[in-house]
Formats: C-alpha cells, sequence, structure tokens
C-alpha cells in the first residue's frame, strides 16, 4: 500500500495486514473521506501456552476516534463471541479496562515484546454458553 502525499502518517502504528494464521479476520474502519480511522486482526492463537484457541492480535484506533465505540465494533468483527486472548501492554490500563469491558480478565502470563522491549501481559476471555 502506497501513501498518497496528503495522507497523514501511519501514526506509528505497526499495521499487519498480512496474516498468515487459518481464518484470520482483519477488520479496517474507514471514514467518508476514504482514511483508515481503525484496524483490527484476530486469529488463530500465536502462544503455544495459550489457554484459548483464537487471539486479538492487534487493535488500533486514532485518537479523535477513541471513545466513539469505533473499537467495540472493531473487536466484533474480528473477535466476535469466541473465547480468545490478547496480550497487553502491562502499563495501558485504558486498554486493559476496554478489554474488561469485553469480559477479558488478566490470567497472569506475562512477556516481553521482543520489537517493543515492552512488557505485556496476557487477557483471557471465556464467555459462558449462554453469552455464545
Amino acid at each position: 500500500m502506497t501513501a498518497r502525499p496528503d495522507e497523514p502518517p501511519a501514526r506509528g502504528w505497526r499495521l499487519r495486514l498480512e496474516v498468515d494464521e487459518p481464518e484470520s479476520r482483519v477488520a479496517a474502519a474507514i471514514d467518508e473521506d476514504g482514511t483508515i480511522i481503525g484496524l483490527a486482526a484476530a486469529g488463530a492463537t500465536r502462544d503455544e501456552h495459550a489457554l484459548t484457541a483464537w487471539e486479538l492480535y492487534s487493535i488500533n484506533v486514532v485518537a479523535e476516534q477513541q471513545g466513539s465505540g469505533l473499537a467495540d465494533d472493531l473487536i466484533r468483527v474480528t473477535v466476535g463471541d469466541s473465547h480468545s486472548t490478547v496480550w497487553v501492554l502491562t502499563e495501558n490500563v485504558r486498554a486493559q479496562s476496554f478489554y474488561r469491558r469485553h469480559g477479558f480478565r488478566i490470567e497472569g502470563a506475562t512477556t516481553v515484546d521482543e520489537v517493543t522491549s515492552v512488557s505485556e501481559i496476557r487477557m483471557v476471555r471465556r464467555l459462558a454458553q449462554s453469552e455464545r
């Protein structure tokens, strides 16, 4: 994907538009001008010790859209009603709160991201049969 000169920068997102995992889902939210304002990707877990078969790989929303419900829509499209895991920056309390609203709970496993060298914790969502 080549950026047009008048497009805003990627805002530091690590975009992952190609996903090799089977049955993965990538969703993009685009505004009326055709600008990407949100991205999410999910698919088969990549964690050998995962407690679920499905993982939310990433979800990003431009700052101007945070709190608008856009991230809620992206998580519904990519994760749906499946049991899921997500790795969250240990220091990102806002993201942890967002995931808790969607049924995720801190599971306790930690890791250090290979690219950024920041600490992450694993959150897990297990839905009751009546919620699925």
